[in-house]
């Protein structure tokens, strides 16, 4: 089975997908949800994973309503766990850019308020950002994602659980074009 998700291998996505759709899924990495959507809806995947909420920054987006006109065939609360990640062992106290998804930077303003000479900069993806940082192709000193990606892409935690609260999870549905929705929407 293909499975669309947003994000890169590493993603909070990506480890959603994993274990909504099973260890056989294929899954289809898109860059951003208006790809996911259009795959599920074109059967380029048979299945799409989307985050619709996040207990810490509320709504993903307008994930919610968009995966209404899909069916919904499962659902996960998916434990998120944000790291501060790095190509090596860096100095927390010599960082000034770091990158994330907009939502995990929502998830992690307390950070952000202990660390003032830090800026955040969102990208598309968790999973991307610590790639494109091991890769060179990011200019930041940090990104904030999951320790999945950390060890993905070879790249050192500095700190883990950088988010508000240590019960931060995100709600994910498993969406398909067609078929019964096993939760009546």
């Amino acid at each position: 089975m293909i499975v669309a998700i947003q994000g890169a291998p590493g993603s909070f996505s990506d480890g959603a997908a994993r274990q909504l759709a099973g260890p056989g899924a294929w899954i289809l990495s898109c860059a951003t949800f208006d790809e996911l959507f259009a795959a599920v809806a074109s059967g380029q995947a048979e299945r799409g994973v989307v985050p619709v909420h996040n207990t810490i920054a509320g709504p993903v987006y307008d994930n919610a309503e968009r995966a209404q006109a899909f069916v919904v065939a499962g659902r996960i609360w998916y434990p998120v766990r944000q790291c501060l990640i790095a190509r090596d062992a860096t100095d927390v106290a010599s960082l000034r850019l770091v990158a994330s998804h907009p939502v995990a930077l929502r998830q992690c303003t307390r950070f952000f308020e202990m660390h003032p000479r830090c800026t955040a900069m969102p990208v598309n993806d968790t999973g991307s950002g610590v790639r494109d940082l091991m890769r060179g192709d990011l200019a930041v000193d940090a990104v904030i994602g999951s320790a999945v990606a950390a060890r993905l892409y070879g790249a050192t935690i500095l700190i883990e659980g950088v988010d508000n609260a240590a019960d931060n999870t995100t709600e994910f549905v498993l969406i398909s074009a067609n078929g019964r929705s096993r939760f009546g929407t």
